[in-house]
């Protein structure tokens, strides 16, 4: 019997709406990049983040090298590879801030401040996109960040440059975002991923050359984890950019708070408190209220459409 893509079966669930298709798809890359992070977090301890930058745009673009080589690198086929370029180096150049701030801040104060970036998201998919954006989806944005901001208000008293470089990582990956939303319209998730795994090791390749030190074999292993879960997570995520509108999936991503919370608990012992679930229940009800309104919506057009006689 023949294994189904599981991305792909959820890309093709056809009793399910585009909507909470993209939903599922962005809460599951919401646990491999928690689980990246915690990686990075841990072997920041011993390497420099520029060079756990490098190998994990290095590991995320050999994870590819079999549908590459499948694919007689037709997989790289595009019409549209200067867009790839530019996505390459906002992601590169955010993947580099947001790896040395992960080295400064703890996890979850990191992941708390980085769920900022669905707002820029949002914004830019209305000015720049044109995508339509409801009251509804608004309302889950603004719960789902009210429910960050309850998880860490111990935590913002005190602005360090870590967070400066969450910031600016967030301004930069937003473009990176938007960027990939244009590029599903054409071209495949695997052909975005792919080029995107090559191309961001320009910047971390340039940055490498002054904090390179020989990494051992676990080392090595560590960072080849830590590119697996990047690649995969990047798919999960495209895959949920082509199939539904960006505004509608990205305020899911402040699940992955809670999924870091978890990962911290595992690796680090910072048991999570009362406020860290308070807050993501306040996200979980933002994410089934915007799935249930525009399932609600898509049925009435259907409704409508059926029963319009010149329809």
């Amino acid at each position: 019997m023949q294994i189904k893509n599981p991305i792909r079966y959820i890309e093709e669930m056809e009793n399910v709406s585009p909507t909470v298709r993209g939903i599922i798809l962005v809460v599951i890359s919401g646990a491999f990049f928690a689980s990246m992070h915690g990686s990075v977090r841990l072997l920041s301890r011993e390497l420099d983040a520029m060079e756990i930058a490098f190998f994990r745009a290095f590991f995320g673009f050999v994870f590819f090298a079999p549908i590459l080589l499948k694919s007689r690198l037709s997989v790289l086929r595009t019409s549209r590879f200067p867009l790839h370029m530019a996505r390459g180096v906002f992601n590169g150049a955010s993947l580099l801030m947001w790896f040395t701030a992960l080295s400064m801040v703890p996890l979850g104060d990191a992941t708390a401040l980085s769920l900022t970036g669905p707002l820029f998201v949002g914004l830019g998919a209305m000015f720049i996109l044109g995508e339509s954006v409801r009251g509804a989806r608004w309302a889950a944005l603004a719960v789902g960040f009210a429910g960050a901001l309850i998880i860490v208000r111990p935590g913002l008293q005190e602005i360090n440059f870590g967070m400066i470089l969450i910031f600016l990582s967030m301004l930069s990956v937003t473009c990176s975002k938007l960027i990939a939303k244009s590029l599903s319209r054409t071209d495949q998730p695997s052909t975005i991923v792919a080029y995107l795994s090559l191309t961001m090791m320009v910047p971390s390749g340039i940055a490498i050359l002054f904090v390179w030190q020989t990494p051992t074999i676990e080392q090595l292993f560590f960072m080849m984890m830590i590119g697996f879960l990047g690649s995969c997570g990047h798919m999960l995520l495209t895959t949920a950019y082509k199939i539904a509108d960006i505004s509608a999936v990205e305020p899911v991503v402040f699940a992955r708070l809670v999924w870091a919370a978890i990962v911290g608990w595992f690796l680090f012992a910072e048991f999570p408190g009362v406020w860290v679930w308070v807050g993501g229940a306040l996200i979980v009800t933002a994410s089934t209220l915007l799935a249930r309104h525009e399932s609600r919506q898509r049925r009435k057009a259907k409704e409508a459409a059926a029963g319009d006689p010149a329809g």
